[in-house]
């Protein structure tokens, strides 16, 4: 067993040493590398009209599977500036006993003191997902008449103020995607987290069964983000991605909110 996770976590490094594809027109610059990849791409508090955060789960900084969701998502189409920034689940602070994302809401008050008036976009996955509630929920006081929209996938709970799973009050629209039932022995972190599945306070639930098949023949699985967040369940209906671009439109993201 030991042999077997040292091999997993050894192919995971390397295979994250490929030359990584980058969607064109991200600013600030992604990192490169096998360690520069790793890091956190902190939000800048620069002028702004439009801030997409990426912030990945417990296992991001090893296998990187959010990290490539970030680096391959295309501009959004929004008018005006936008910076994207990338954070781990604990804002990669390496704090595994104490809720930490005290990173994430101070780039946030900071940019947000800057372009009061910006849009927020922010995808969250596993650890990630309850990271932005629980961020967004601490920075409620900051004055700001942009609009907030979140996307988790298959997102899972961290300690006490993530329990409650509670839609935080800034958020306008919200897509939760999530996997049911678990059927891989990868997903282990999502059981001992605790998936939050199905979230009647999102505006929009997407479920992808574990019984189904990805386009690359794989099983729909905690593990892998990024179909989840690209492709469309059995059942039909639109993707989560599809849904955050059609918010974007409805919502006039990146125009100014006076």
């Amino acid at each position: 067993m030991k042999r077997f996770l040292l091999c997993s976590l050894c192919a995971a490094v390397l295979a994250s040493c490929s030359q990584p594809q980058f969607a064109e027109g991200i600013e600030p610059t992604p990192r490169t590398g096998i360690v520069g990849r790793r890091k956190q791409l902190p939000l800048p508090a620069e002028k702004a009209d439009v801030a997409v955060i990426f912030v990945g789960g417990f296992t991001e900084q090893v296998l990187l599977h959010f990290r490539e969701v970030y680096e391959q998502t295309p501009l959004l189409p929004c008018k005006g500036r936008q910076l994207r920034a990338y954070y781990a689940w604990d804002s990669g602070t390496g704090n595994l006993l104490f809720h930490s994302t005290w990173k994430l809401q101070r780039d946030l008050r900071a940019f947000l003191a800057v372009n009061p008036q910006a849009d927020v976009v922010l995808l969250g996955h596993s650890y990630g997902g309850s990271a932005i509630m629980d961020a967004l929920r601490q920075i409620e006081d900051v004055p700001h008449t942009g609009k907030v929209l979140v996307v988790t996938l298959d997102p899972v709970s961290r300690r006490e103020r993530s329990k409650p799973r509670e839609r935080a009050a800034m958020v306008d629209y919200w897509v939760n995607a999530y996997c049911s039932p678990y059927r891989n022995v990868r997903d282990v972190a999502a059981w001992v987290g605790g998936p939050w599945g199905e979230c009647p306070q999102a505006d929009a639930n997407v479920a992808f069964s574990g019984k189904e098949r990805d386009e690359d023949g794989r099983r729909y699985a905690h593990v892998y983000p990024e179909p989840m967040f690209r492709e469309t369940p059995e059942e039909g209906g639109k993707s989560p991605y599809e849904l955050l671009l059609d918010a974007c439109e409805r919502l006039n993201i990146g125009l100014k909110h006076e």
